[in-house]
């Protein structure tokens, strides 16, 4: 009497002495014949309706029809709803397999403590797919789009560098940069599930339903002068948001909980040293050609170009450090059109390349005469040098004055640039000038120029805070104490003892004065490097509940 083993399932029952009488091949053929585990699924997946399963829960919170023209889809959350459980946060880091200190949603609480009955609400917020994005704006390599069609603002990670720069020009903090990946990210809402009817990660982990995806119309005219989101955000006109927050509380004093907690940002270590360094560059030859022309002294050409053109060099071969993709910064021109950071790569590129022409000359008419280079043509190299410089360090400026902090508007970044170059310049030129010859009134306006220099970073930064100071300013000088007291002090070191060595060199005969100023040049860019780093660090800005981190 055979064996006969019964299955519980739909597969057929096994008579285990018919199948001990058959072949190998005859049971691998019979084998081949039955759908195997992950067939079976798609079999029966295929029989379900091309609705997801999970629709019937979050059908509502997403629109009936695909955006027409005019509109976008934008995310729409109900504060009132909200009750701060991070599922969103959680699945949303989950489903897109983010690292572990990675997060593209985040959840804040705005309280009301000067209410009879204290208030509460939690704000969940990701990326606001922008009318006008930041991000894209000001991306050099043009690695993000806007979709035509449903207004999503995509990130490319092929396409990125990891300059960071879109983390400074997103007023909402949204693009985070990857330390594994080397590149920025961001969220996308979930555009794959979008294309095929299924809701986001944070909509459909939502316990209370307080996130949805709905259609909006782009606004044709720019937004209120004060309009934010939601209390203390950034202003929305600065990159006309879409996300809807909606509540029917009427507390009016709402303010983010953790609006008191002042916490330093990244000091950009590599663009601190780069931006000094090409800054002092461009001083030196801008000083030597104004003692030049106001034909003060006999400038050393050779060594004016020669320190210009090893600050220049330096100042380009540590740029490349602050990117997370370094192979892929030949690609920084792409942004042109948009970015700022690409027209300083530009023409700092030009500057460079007229500098080294100006070298070039200035070395062979002192040490190969037999060459006899056109004087025309040295002047015109020169020149160009001057002018592609002083634009570049423009641009520079424009790069952070764009961001819209408060700490970093136009008159005191572009101030503090070119007092930079100005400083350093001055004082190299100086020094060059005292190897040969002394030049006291060269020396009076040097010391004046650091004097003005060190006058103006106390008065923004470190002095006592004024009633016209703005907030941002106040929240800057705050992070300065708290956190950055010793680097504040060698800052100040730096400056006496940059003034100091001026001062003794009036009273030292050659060579040793110039020796002197020679060693306050240095002090200088090592005090320069250290305001730089201080004006990355102490920048404080309007940011979303929940955003600090």
């Amino acid at each position: 009497m055979s064996t006969i083993i019964r299955s519980t399932s739909d597969q057929p029952t096994l008579d285990i002495e018919s199948l001990s009488k058959r072949s190998l091949v005859e049971l691998l053929l019979d084998e081949q014949t039955e759908l195997s585990a992950v067939e079976r699924f798609s079999e029966s997946h295929e029989q379900l309706t091309a609705e997801p399963a999970q629709s019937k829960y979050y059908q509502a919170l997403m629109p009936a029809s695909q955006p027409s023209e005019h509109q976008q889809y934008a995310f729409e959350v109900d504060l009132d709803a909200c009750s701060g459980c991070k599922s969103c946060v959680v699945a949303c880091h989950t489903l897109n397999g983010l690292d572990e200190e990675e997060a593209w949603r985040s959840v804040g609480t705005l309280v009301d403590t000067e209410a009879r009955t204290p208030a509460i609400q939690h704000v969940t917020t990701a990326c606001h797919h922008c009318e006008d994005p930041g991000c894209l704006n000001g991306c050099p390599v043009k690695a993000y789009d806007k979709d035509p069609v449903t207004g999503i603002v995509k990130h490319l990670d092929d396409q990125c560098i990891g300059c960071k720069y879109c983390m400074l020009m997103c007023p909402y903090e949204v693009p985070r940069y990857s330390h594994r990946l080397g590149i920025v990210r961001k969220c996308d809402m979930c555009r794959q599930r979008l294309e095929q009817n299924e809701a986001p990660a944070c909509v459909q982990s939502c316990p209370n339903e307080a996130i949805a995806i709905r259609l909006v119309e782009v606004q044709q005219e720019p937004c209120e002068p004060e309009e934010r989101l939601v209390p203390s955000a950034p202003l929305s006109h600065i990159t006309r948001p879409t996300t809807t927050f909606k509540t029917q509380s009427t507390e009016r004093y709402l303010s983010p909980q953790d609006q008191l907690l002042l916490t330093p940002q990244e000091s950009h270590w590599p663009l601190a040293a780069m931006l000094c360094l090409t800054q002092s560059s461009v001083g030196v030859i801008v000083a030597a050609g104004v003692l030049s022309v106001l034909d003060l002294v006999d400038v050393v050409w050779h060594l004016v170009l020669g320190l210009a053109a090893l600050l220049a060099i330096a100042g380009l071969a540590i740029a490349p450090l602050h990117l997370g993709q370094p192979t892929r910064a030949w690609r920084v021109f792409l942004g042109i059109r948009t970015s700022w950071l690409s027209r300083e790569a530009i023409l700092f590129g030009a500057y460079s390349s007229l500098l080294l022409g100006s070298t070039a000359i200035g070395l062979s008419d002192e040490y190969w005469p037999s060459l006899q280079f056109p004087t025309w043509l040295f002047v015109v190299s020169l020149v160009g040098s001057i002018i592609t410089g002083l634009a570049a360090i423009f641009t520079s400026g424009m790069i952070y004055v764009v961001t819209q902090r408060e700490p970093w508007r136009a008159e005191r970044t572009m101030t503090r640039f070119y007092l930079t170059a100005a400083s350093f310049g001055a004082t190299a030129c100086c020094a060059i000038i005292l190897f040969a010859e002394r030049a006291p009134v060269t020396m009076a306006v040097v010391f004046a120029i650091q004097a003005a220099k060190a006058w103006y970073e106390w008065s923004i930064l470190f002095g006592p805070a004024r009633q016209a100071d703005l907030p941002h300013d106040r929240n800057a000088r705050a992070i300065v104490e708290q956190h950055f007291r010793e680097l504040k002090g060698i800052r100040y070191l730096t400056a006496v003892a940059g003034l100091s060595l001026i001062a003794v060199a009036f009273l030292t005969p050659l060579p040793l004065a110039a020796i002197l100023v020679s060693l306050s040049a240095t002090v200088v860019l090592a005090g320069e490097i250290c305001e730089r780093l201080l004006y990355f660090a102490s920048v404080s800005f309007d940011r979303m509940p929940g955003t600090l981190r």
